[in-house]
């Protein structure tokens, strides 16, 4: 009897993490900042700590802004101005933030609080990108792919300016099953109902997917211990600390051998 040979594709624990759902958006995140990047601003991507500031000017050519008292109060005195108008009906609640994507006219803004040291400015950057990519760009994207005879009115329809409502626009997207268009935001509210949630996390992990590659990250978990890896990460990637030991708990998670089906099933077809 001739003898066959079962090869069987070896995958490892971070092929698994890196194909769940949540990890496969960011994948495509990441793909489209390279794709808008090209060119001469390739090599944004290269270096590190990356420039997050110049990625999201770049990439998608968003402008930040940045206060060192930033509240919801001064945010909308700086749109007020900006559109030439006195009054805002947006939010009437004063408080401090951190950080802000603002959706609306004249145009997507990202508001940082200058006061926070830079690694943490640079955290909410990224984290801000992640919420303009997956709630406003990649959306935008789907609505022109599916709708391309509609192409110059959908691109007005995404700026808020020009064209206020259009509800036969939004009955087709409706029927083709596509996301609909962001409402213009100038905060998100403290309560978080559970979609805001998975936005959040998604936008964290991307965050921390743009500043500090698992893939790059995962040689050093596997070498130094947790206060190491969490004061190494913040130097080299700038992540900050309290995301960088997180971080260290996820990889520990997902990367120590924990024996599973698959496992399983792997040694009793190589034994």
């Amino acid at each position: 009897m001739t003898n066959v040979t079962i090869l069987i594709p070896t995958r490892t624990r971070t092929d698994y993490v890196l194909r769940t759902e949540p990890m496969k958006r960011v994948a495509v995140m990441m793909e489209t900042v390279r794709a808008l990047l090209g060119g001469p601003y390739e090599n944004l991507l290269t270096t590190f700590p990356r420039d997050i500031e110049r990625i999201v000017t770049f990439a998608v050519q968003v402008p930040i802004i940045k206060q060192r008292a930033l509240t919801v109060s001064s945010v909308t005195k700086f749109l007020c101005a900006i559109r030439g108008n006195q009054n805002s009906s947006v939010e009437t609640t004063d408080r401090s933030l951190n950080g802000l994507l603002y959706v609306g006219s004249p145009c997507p803004i990202i508001f940082i609080n200058e006061s926070l040291p830079l690694h943490l400015q640079t955290y909410i950057m990224a984290h801000e990108l992640g919420h303009l990519l997956a709630d406003v760009f990649l959306i935008q994207q789907l609505w022109l792919a599916s709708l391309p005879e509609r192409e110059d009115v959908i691109r007005k329809y995404f700026c808020w300016h020009k064209i206020d409502k259009d509800p036969w626009l939004e009955l087709r997207a409706f029927l083709k099953g596509l996301p609909p268009r962001p409402r213009t935001i100038l905060g998100r509210d403290n309560s978080l109902v559970p979609e805001t949630l998975e936005r959040e996390v998604l936008a964290d992990l991307f965050a921390r997917e743009i500043m500090a590659p698992w893939r790059k990250v995962e040689a050093l978990y596997r070498t130094t211990s947790k206060r190491a890896f969490s004061e190494s990460v913040r130097a080299s990637f700038y992540l900050p600390l309290r995301v960088a030991a997180n971080y260290y708990d996820d990889l520990d998670m997902s990367l120590s051998h924990k024996p599973d089906l698959f496992d399983r099933l792997h040694l009793k077809l190589s034994q």
